[in-house]
């Protein structure tokens, strides 16, 4: 989790990185915040004041683009746009930030062009990260981040039911075992099914060592975890874990 104070004042002193890795229920927040500073012209970033904080404030901001909103995945060649985007200079801050809501969604090739641009790209250009399931990128895209882990409301409920979960999927349980607890899950909100996924998630990676054919049931889960955060409906989302499983 990052020190806010300790942000503050790297944008104050406009010490920020180029490359972020937002994660946690508050990273859209953070992501402005973070924006709204890259594109102050006040002496105290971000002032709230400047014509580019303020800009920003309204989404309107010409140097801060905006993509995958939707969660749709880039297609190939829209990340061709956004790489030839980028060596286009700033309309009017002194950097240009991109604001990637789902980077995880890209396959491997658009990972990969994104990665260059971090490591190769002009020095005016700044990239944010945000995503549900980190994990999903590359892990040479998250090793160039610096990752903010947004704090997050724990739900006791879904972390103990998430640690049921895990249970049963490590003891091999089948259908019957898991059932009852799958069909409680259908009256619950999508925030808490995404706990306990994340619950679930992080019981089974501690265990790969020991049982590398757990990855085959992270990569099926992960995909729910990302669904999460769009409007689908829990009994979906359970009949989705369920076959998962």
């Amino acid at each position: 989790m990052y020190r806010e104070e300790h942000l503050s004042i790297r944008m104050k002193k406009r010490q920020l990185s180029h490359a972020y890795l937002l994660v946690g229920e508050k990273r859209r927040e953070l992501a402005n915040i973070l924006a709204a500073a890259l594109v102050c012209t006040g002496e105290e970033p971000p002032c709230g004041q400047c014509s580019g904080c303020r800009k920003a404030a309204q989404g309107i901001h010409p140097d801060i683009i905006r993509v995958d909103t939707q969660g749709e995945g880039l297609k190939a060649n829209e990340v061709r746009v956004l790489r030839s985007d980028v060596y286009i200079l700033p309309n009017e801050a002194s950097k240009k930030v991109y604001i990637l809501e789902h980077g995880e969604l890209l396959n491997q090739t658009g990972q990969n062009i994104l990665l260059k641009l971090i490591e190769e790209g002009p020095s005016y250009s700044c990239f944010l990260f945000l995503s549900p399931i980190p994990e999903l990128l590359l892990t040479t895209i998250r090793s160039r981040c610096e990752t903010l882990r947004t704090e997050e409301e724990k739900n006791n409920a879904a972390t103990r039911e998430g640690e049921i979960l895990a249970g049963l999927i490590l003891s091999g349980a089948g259908p019957l075992e898991t059932f009852p607890l799958l069909v409680s899950l259908e009256k619950r909100e999508r925030k808490e099914i995404s706990l306990l996924l994340e619950e679930v998630h992080g019981h089974l990676v501690r265990e790969l060592p020991q049982r590398p054919e757990l990855m085959a049931i992270i990569g099926r889960l992960d995909p729910i975890r990302a669904a999460c955060e769009f409007n689908i409906g829990t009994g979906h989302l359970t009949g989705w874990i369920a076959s998962a499983l």
